[in-house]
């Protein structure tokens, strides 16, 4: 996917994201942060997209990683799911982050430019499972790895940081 957009697709997105705040709301849909740590990752907070930023060159707020598009059925779950193996490419991100309600971006690190806001910023329904935020309009609902996967590490570093310690005695 292209880093730029043209104000035609731009204005188009900006369009959905309208129309699928009021159907939201016509509907009584009050989508929640997705709280669960069972794919190894935990709520990190919303933060703002950076590609409309001064000085970014249009880079996101979650760049250098990969990403996904699932209209209609974008969930919190398969976003983490895709950035816990790379989008199949074996590779574990530690930051999963959805967009306008359908987009998916992993990445290792959030960009400098981006930053935490309220967490009500962050209010589109996923398009898969409208009980689960899926950010918002240049909002991401960003998920850090840290619940699981993290911790194991910490662990296996510790139990081997005891043995080669008692070895040199």
């Amino acid at each position: 996917m292209s880093r730029f957009f043209s104000t035609t697709g731009l204005l188009a997105l900006f369009l959905q994201f309208l129309l699928l705040s009021a159907v939201a709301r016509a509907q009584g849909i009050n989508p929640q942060i997705y709280n669960s740590t069972a794919n190894g990752y935990k709520y990190y907070g919303c933060y703002n997209e950076t590609t409309d930023i001064a000085g970014t060159s249009g880079a996101r707020a979650l760049d250098g990683g990969v990403n996904e598009v699932k209209p209609g059925a974008m969930t919190v779950e398969m976003c983490q799911s895709f950035c816990k193996t790379g989008g199949g490419n074996g590779k574990f991100y530690k930051y999963a982050g959805l967009e306008y309600a359908r987009e998916c971006w992993c990445a290792d690190e959030i960009l400098g430019y981006s930053a935490k806001f309220d967490d009500a910023l962050c209010n589109l329904p996923c398009e898969g499972n409208s009980s689960e935020v899926c950010g918002g309009n240049l909002k991401l609902t960003v998920y850090i790895a840290g619940a699981s996967r993290v911790v194991g590490y910490g662990v296996a570093a510790l139990a081997v940081a005891v043995s080669v310690g008692l070895n040199l005695l």
